[in-house]
């Protein structure tokens, strides 16, 4: 699938930027101390490099990221690109003020700046795939997606990484709001890509059985604070995996009407 890279880039990006924002938050909450919240950041850092190396795959020719750049302020793609270069350049500020050399108060003020960013670097995605040409693209149901993988994500990714009750609460709401408003997007995609939407059975299948265990181990989490790290952990990798799916179910969406 030559989209593939897309995949992995968007959803361990958003995912990325859920994990920094859960974090903080729980951090702020004093749900979790500073060694947590550097551990997540981590995390987070580790999601988003992985994901920029596979968008390396998609341009083909990794120059070519710096003809994007001329767009930066009118072009969709070129304002997430530049935000994408942003929102990791920060993090790795983050990293360093952490880890290497030790500033508390630098690296909490450039993690809040990491956020925002990250934040802005989400909405840029939602503007690229809203398309007028792309029929199955152009609704609100494309940004509403990319948002709820910031929950579910981020939030799957934040129990991985111990931040255990705020993730488990955003978990619990994005799988939820997912599985709820399903139904609703699936009516919308078989009216305008009948033919398309009857392949992608399997991935919605996938994902919402991926769903239905995001609200299992977010109950847990919240009942049970302590414990089943590793059952934990390989459901909050399942998490993940059915979100993926999801998003491949989207990009086999993608079709120009002549």
């Amino acid at each position: 699938m030559h989209e593939l890279p897309l995949v992995f880039f968007t959803v361990l990006g958003q995912s990325a930027v859920g994990l920094f924002l859960l974090a903080f938050i729980s951090y702020q909450l004093k749900l979790s101390d500073w060694e947590q919240l550097r551990r997540a950041n981590l995390l987070a850092l580790v999601l988003m490099a992985i994901g920029l190396i596979c968008s390396i795959f998609h341009l083909g020719q990794i120059f070519r990221m710096f003809n994007v750049m001329a767009g930066v302020g009118r072009s969709p793609m070129s304002n997430e690109i530049a935000l994408c270069g942003a929102f990791f350049a920060l993090a790795c500020g983050t990293f360093f003020f952490s880890y290497i050399k030790k500033n508390v108060g630098i690296a909490s003020v450039l993690n809040v700046v990491t956020i925002l960013l990250g934040l802005a670097f989400v909405w840029s995605i939602t503007k690229v795939y809203q398309l007028q040409t792309v029929g199955s693209w152009n609704t609100g149901y494309t940004a509403q997606q990319m948002w709820l993988t910031v929950l579910v994500g981020g939030g799957a990714c934040a129990v991985l990484a111990g931040v255990r009750q705020v993730g488990a609460i955003a978990l619990l709401i994005g799988a939820i709001v997912s599985l709820v408003a399903k139904p609703g997007y699936l009516s919308f995609v078989n009216q305008v890509e009948p033919a398309l939407s009857s392949q992608q059975t399997l991935f919605w299948g996938i994902q919402t059985f991926c769903l239905a265990l995001a609200v299992l181990i977010a109950v847990v989490v919240l009942i049970k604070h302590k414990g089943l790290g590793s059952v934990l952990a390989l459901g909050s990798a399942g998490v993940v995996i059915g979100e993926l799916a999801s998003r491949v179910a989207f990009y086999n969406l993608w079709s120009i009407a002549m």
